[in-house]
């Protein structure tokens, strides 16, 4: 008798975890953008620098500026502020900062560039872009 509850428990708990298992999966199927670091190069007022983007279960959960040489008080601030603006409101469709017009064009177009690599319509099974990019280009997802 106790063996037969004790598989029992067994087979159900083991059920379970497969429906979780699961369910994970319709759910990472229903994202549209692929997990992963994106990271890219914009040239800003100040010249060139790298910024991120992470998503995570389809929402962008960092960006981050590099190291620039932006004008602190007025492209350095924007800069930040559209990194935070972004994750706040999970969109790269946001105003420029005024005053900052030359960073912040810069950045929205590396991020709306990184969006549309972490989109899974514009991905292969492989991982490699439709438009032919390898899955070692810069933007690509790292894990």
């Amino acid at each position: 008798m106790k063996k037969t509850i004790i598989l029992s428990l067994c087979l159900l708990l083991t059920g379970c975890q497969s429906v979780k298992e699961e369910g994970e999966m319709i759910k990472e199927s229903l994202n549209k953008h692929n997990n992963g670091i994106y990271t890219t190069t914009v040239d800003g007022y100040g010249g060139s620098f790298d910024i991120s983007m992470t998503y995570k279960d389809d929402k962008i959960v960092d960006v981050a500026i590099g190291e620039n040489n932006e004008t602190p008080s007025i492209g350095g601030v924007a800069a930040e502020q559209i990194a935070k603006n972004v994750v706040e409101q999970n969109t790269v469709e946001l105003d420029v900062i005024s005053g900052a017009t030359v960073t912040s064009n810069a950045i929205y177009e590396g991020l709306r560039q990184m969006e549309k690599e972490a989109n899974k319509e514009n991905t292969q099974e492989d991982g490699n872009l439709v438009n032919g990019q390898s899955s070692e280009s810069e933007g690509q997802p790292t894990k």
